[in-house]
């Protein structure tokens, strides 16, 4: 069965930012989500997190966004464009 991918962007307030992004994990985690990938950088706003999950439906990903939005501390959440790459075979093509 394929897998539904999202990655989201959003800010963590400079409050609490440890305990904020625990908690956002443990939405993750709670879920059963795969964790992909997890980025942070610290700005003077707050901390940036890049986080990319993947789920059997796509319904528990919007549930996720849904949890993480109603996490205190936690500012608007975006989603990425993903990136979509097909395997189907390519002829070659050659340069003269």
């Amino acid at each position: 069965m394929d897998t539904t991918q999202k990655t989201y962007r959003f800010t963590i307030e400079p409050d609490a930012p440890i305990a904020t992004l625990e908690a956002a994990l443990q939405v993750v985690r709670r879920l059963g989500i795969d964790l992909r990938s997890l980025r942070t950088t610290a700005t003077p706003h707050g901390m940036e997190v890049l986080l990319r999950v993947a789920a059997q439906e796509e319904d528990i990903l919007i549930l996720c966004r849904m949890r993480l939005h109603n996490l205190i501390g936690i500012l608007p959440i975006r989603e990425m464009p993903s990136l979509v790459v097909s395997n189907a075979v390519r002829p070659l093509q050659h340069c003269i």
